[in-house]
């Protein structure tokens, strides 16, 4: 037995318990809904909404993991190449001023005029050179054990970052939508419930009038016909006519009402729909699919307009650069379109939660709480220009002493080595 039938057969036997006790006193009595046994369509559609609203979450929740995950990864690549320059580079300073105190204590052994003087220079150029050799023994190992990314895999990891950050905002966008689509599914039953249980009352209670009615007519109709036509019978007739104008007043208002109740009953059955729930139907597919149509050509936008970013900070010539730059702002000026577009067809399927629509007020004590307002997915926002890094700068060179008079001619020390530049990354925002 499904639901229509069920709410039916409550009436029924509710109707028939009135009728057999109205003789005693009037009596209020609501007829309750039986168990379902079957759902309806709205339920069932609202049912589906929820399943694929925790489908989204889930999808939503793994693509967020994993951009976190390149993220960090990309992150740490950086950290790394820019804490080892950093080091590289104070090694080196380290190296250049002992290099240059070498040069300085040769150049006073040169200038040295007694044998005193020789060897103070002597101990000096032996206690720079001990500072030099250490200094080039740390910048060594700082080179040797601090690992980091090739330039070329910390690009490929920046490129994964970004890539599964666009994917996150699609993701994000698909499951703000399959939440919309829960509010609606669930609004459509509440509302669908409410009207339901109004028209249940409404019939209780004409079903209840009715048959008050109708007993004060065959009171009448007994009245009248064991009253004695001699003793006047018009007040009674003129009651009688009154009563059964009433009583058929009544009888076609709880017809309307049960016809209403019906129609919406035979709605929610999921056999015999009609034309027009058959095109209504076809028309939300229609604008579901264009939906996910729109969304999906967004989120490959967004992975083009990412990747053209990409290769525009790392061109070369001015016409490489004019080319990516005007496709770039073709490929912006195509996704806001699309945008706009995805939004209306949004709009389309349902409110976007500022207005709400006000039930009829049923007439009883307790009225059920309103159904909750959706929201209306957050656009999501175009990516930002990243923001190159800052290049270290480059160690002086130690300076170079000049040439003193012809002396014994001292071993030159090498020049301090360079340190490795890091590959500027923009961290991605």
């Amino acid at each position: 037995m499904n639901k229509k039938k069920m709410i039916k057969t409550s009436l029924a036997s509710a109707a028939i318990f009135r009728a057999g006790f109205v003789t005693s006193q009037p009596t209020f009595v609501r007829a309750e809904e039986a168990p379902v046994a079957s759902q309806s369509k709205a339920e069932k559609d609202y049912d589906a909404a929820v399943k694929k609203s925790e489908a989204a979450k889930k999808h939503y929740e793994e693509v967020k993991k994993k951009a976190e995950d390149a993220q960090k990864k990309y992150d740490e690549g950086q950290k790394k190449t820019v804490e080892k320059a950093k080091r590289e580079k104070e090694a080196s300073e380290k190296i250049a001023e002992a290099t240059k105190e070498v040069q300085q204590a040769y150049l006073a052994y040169q200038q040295a005029s007694n044998e005193s003087q020789r060897k103070e220079a002597d101990k000096k150029i032996k206690e720079a050179t001990q500072r030099k050799d250490e200094a080039e023994a740390a910048f060594a190992t700082i080179r040797t054990t601090i690992v980091v990314p090739e330039p070329s895999e910390l690009a490929e990891t920046k490129k994964k970052a970004e890539e599964a950050k666009a994917e996150e905002k699609v993701a994000k966008r698909k499951y703000d939508y399959a939440t919309l689509k829960v509010a609606l599914a669930k609004k459509e039953v509440e509302a669908k419930e409410l009207e339901i249980e109004k028209l249940q009352y409404e019939i209780s209670t004409l079903e209840q009038e009715v048959a008050t009615a109708q007993h004060q007519v065959d009171n009448l109709k007994k009245l009248l016909a064991g009253a004695d036509p001699d003793d006047g019978t018009e007040v009674i007739e003129a009651k009688l006519n009154k009563g059964e104008a009433e009583l058929n007043a009544k009888q076609a208002e709880l017809a309307k009402k049960q016809t209403e109740l019906e129609k919406l009953l035979d709605s929610l059955d999921p056999e015999g729909k009609t034309q027009d729930e058959l095109d209504k139907e076809a028309e939300e597919a229609e604008l579901d699919k264009k939906a996910d149509e729109l969304q999906n050509k967004v989120a490959d936008l967004e992975k083009e307009i990412s990747n053209l970013e990409i290769l525009l900070g790392g061109a070369d010539s001015e016409d490489d650069t004019a080319a990516l730059q005007n496709k770039l702002a073709t490929k912006k000026a195509e996704l806001e379109k699309t945008q706009k577009e995805l939004d209306a067809a949004l709009n389309e399927l349902g409110p976007d939660g500022d207005e709400e629509e006000t039930p009829a007020p049923a007439p009883q004590p307790e009225q059920p709480a309103p159904a909750p307002k959706p929201e209306q997915p957050t656009p999501a926002p175009k990516p930002e220009q990243p923001t190159p890094a800052p290049k270290p700068e480059q160690p002086a060179p130690a300076p170079k002493p000049e040439q003193p008079a012809p002396a014994p001619k001292p071993e030159q020390p090498a020049p301090a080595p360079k340190p490795e530049q890091p590959t500027p990354g923009p961290k991605i925002e």
